[in-house]
């Protein structure tokens, strides 16, 4: 009797929810490859809230012997602030262009060669520098890197590149809770899920994504519009 009451009561949540979450499942998107790649990593996760120091390092893996990196990072200065980018433990030894900032157009422009070291001969990872960013709004950014290059140190100066990944980022108010339910520090159908199933229980503030003391299908809707 409780299990059909449950069921009439929940029946319009199962109905709509479950497409919903099967279609987000099987729109994932892998993971970048190996190769000669520039990465983006933030040390202290990627669920900020507004006002909040972000550092996120970027950094060169290489499977080809490299002397020289250059490119420019992008993101959206409506939702970031480049504060500092610091370079104390870079691999870059000597800088054409120092990293130039822009938080007008959102860049960060540099180049630079690597001296010391033949880098790359037996497979290396090393950072370029840290980005010291400044959340300045609620929103979801991705960084990237365009015109990256790679070059070779075969004497040519040939562009090594593979590819980049990108950076999301997702910025809240103060005081929500994160969206990453599940603590694996990223935002995947499994958080939604979680949220989902939580709607039909007790309340926990852990799932109140969108902070109304109570979680409910608008808590799963504000996960899905983050994805």
């Amino acid at each position: 009797m409780k299990s059909k009451e449950f069921l009439r009561n929940h029946k319009r949540k199962i109905i709509v929810g479950a497409p919903i979450i099967f279609l987000l499942l099987i729109n994932s998107t892998g993971a970048l490859g190996g190769g000669n790649v520039f990465l983006f990593g933030a040390s202290n996760g990627v669920f900020v809230g507004v006002g909040d120091s972000v550092p996120v390092e970027l950094q060169i893996s290489t499977r080809t012997p490299v002397n020289a990196v250059g490119g420019t990072v992008t993101f959206s200065p409506d939702i970031l602030s480049v504060d500092s980018v610091t370079r104390s433990t870079s691999i870059i030894d000597l800088w054409s262009e120092e990293p130039l900032i822009s938080n007008t157009l959102g860049t960060i422009h540099f180049s630079g060669g690597i001296v010391g070291t033949n880098f790359g001969t037996t497979g290396n990872h090393g950072e370029v520098f840290t980005i010291n960013f400044r959340a300045l709004k609620t929103g979801k950014i991705s960084l990237g890197l365009k015109n990256g290059e790679l070059l070779a140190n075969n004497g040519e100066g040939t562009n090594v590149l593979s590819g980049s990944n990108t950076l999301t980022i997702y910025v809240r108010s103060q005081g929500l809770p994160s969206p990453d339910v599940n603590g694996d520090g990223s935002l995947s159908i499994s958080d939604i899920n979680d949220v989902y199933l939580k709607s039909f229980s007790a309340y926990d503030e852990k799932y109140d994504i969108n902070g109304d003391k109570k979680v409910d299908w608008n808590d799963v809707r504000a996960l899905i519009t983050l994805l």
